[in-house]
């Protein structure tokens, strides 16, 4: 009885089972290098958006600022309040 079980398991030699592991750990660290570079591209992209869009809205301001424009479009004269409510 205890032999027709025993026939029935499949044994994997140990040098197949060791094999597999040892490919399967190569695919881990490969995927997961490649995991953290893609992880360090997409912050240092997130990084750089974020700086380049702080430099665009401060160029804005410092431009409507130079026309004498507030950011709702209405003229201002340059040392006008934009609470007085007063045009050119």
């Amino acid at each position: 009885m205890q032999n027709k079980e025993q026939e029935q398991q499949a044994s994997v030699p140990y040098f197949i089972h060791e094999g597999q592991m040892a490919r399967m750990e190569r695919i881990f660290r490969i995927v997961s290098v490649a995991f953290l570079i893609a992880l360090a591209i997409v912050t240092t992209a997130l990084v750089i958006n974020d700086n380049h869009w702080r430099d665009y809205c401060n160029n804005i301001e410092e431009r409507y600022a130079a026309e004498g424009q507030s950011h709702d479009g209405v003229y201002q004269q340059p040392n006008q309040s934009p609470d007085s409510g007063e045009g050119p």
